[in-house]
């Protein structure tokens, strides 16, 4: 009894370590972008989100420590975006 309690909580352990280190892997894949460079870093807009208001879409990029811009939709409302 002992011995398949422990090859179970073996099996049990290797799936665990083994979906763990293919999540990993998943995650640290990076994301591909219209921007993208050959360096490290992708330089380009980042969309930030949407607003009603263009005061607040305004507000909300000034609070940012990068460079931003209001953009107005076809539905009336602001998407924000920041350079990266």
């Amino acid at each position: 009894m002992r011995t398949r309690i422990w090859l179970t909580s073996a099996a049990i352990g290797t799936v665990v370590l083994t979906g763990a280190t293919a999540a990993a892997t998943a995650q640290a894949a990076p994301a591909h972008s219209e921007t993208a460079t050959s360096s490290s870093t992708a330089l380009g807009w980042i969309y930030v989100g949407t607003y009603i208001s263009r005061s607040s879409c305004q507000a909300d990029g000034e609070n940012s420590a990068q460079e931003w811009k209001c953009v107005k939709a076809p539905s009336g409302k602001w998407h924000l975006y920041v350079w990266s």
